[in-house]
C-alpha cells in the first residue's frame, strides 16, 4: 500500500487485453473464419455436382425414351433404326449454361436375342 498525500491507495491491475492478447485472438478468428469458409466452397461445389448428375439421370429417360419406338426384333437390323448394333450419337440438351450429350451403345445379350442399350451422358463441369 502507497501513500499519497498521507491517503492510502491500492495497487489495481488494469483492466482490459493487450495487444499481444488482440492479435492472438484475431489470428485463432480468422483461422477459424478461413476453415469455415473453405467448408462452404466445399459444400457448394458437392451440391452443383449432385444437381448436374440428377439432371444427368433424368435427361438419361428423356433421351431414351424415344428409343422405344424402334423396339421390334423384325427392324432391329434395318437401315435407320436406332436400335442396331454399335455405338449412336443422340442430342444434345443445353440447361443451366450446361451442355448434356447423349451416346447411347447397342450390344447383344450373349446367348439370347436380346439387346442391351447403354447411353452415357457426358457434360463439362467448371473447374472453379
Amino acid at each position: 500500500m502507497f501513500r499519497w498525500y498521507g491517503l492510502p491507495v491500492k495497487m489495481r491491475k488494469k483492466s482490459g487485453f493487450s495487444i499481444v492478447e488482440i492479435l492472438v485472438a484475431l489470428v485463432i478468428f480468422s483461422l477459424v473464419i478461413l476453415g469455415l469458409v473453405s467448408v462452404f466452397i466445399a459444400a457448394g461445389k458437392h451440391i452443383t455436382h449432385a444437381r448436374e448428375r440428377m439432371t444427368s439421370a433424368q435427361l438419361g429417360k428423356f433421351f431414351l425414351d424415344p428409343l422405344q419406338t424402334y423396339v421390334s426384333q423384325e427392324t432391329w437390323d434395318k437401315t435407320g433404326n436406332k436400335l442396331a448394333l454399335g455405338s449412336w450419337p443422340g442430342t444434345t440438351q443445353s440447361i443451366n449454361n450446361r451442355n448434356f450429350s447423349e451416346v447411347h451403345e447397342v450390344s447383344v445379350i450373349s446367348d439370347t436375342d436380346l439387346r442391351r442399350v447403354i447411353s452415357k451422358i457426358t457434360w463439362t463441369e467448371p473447374t472453379s
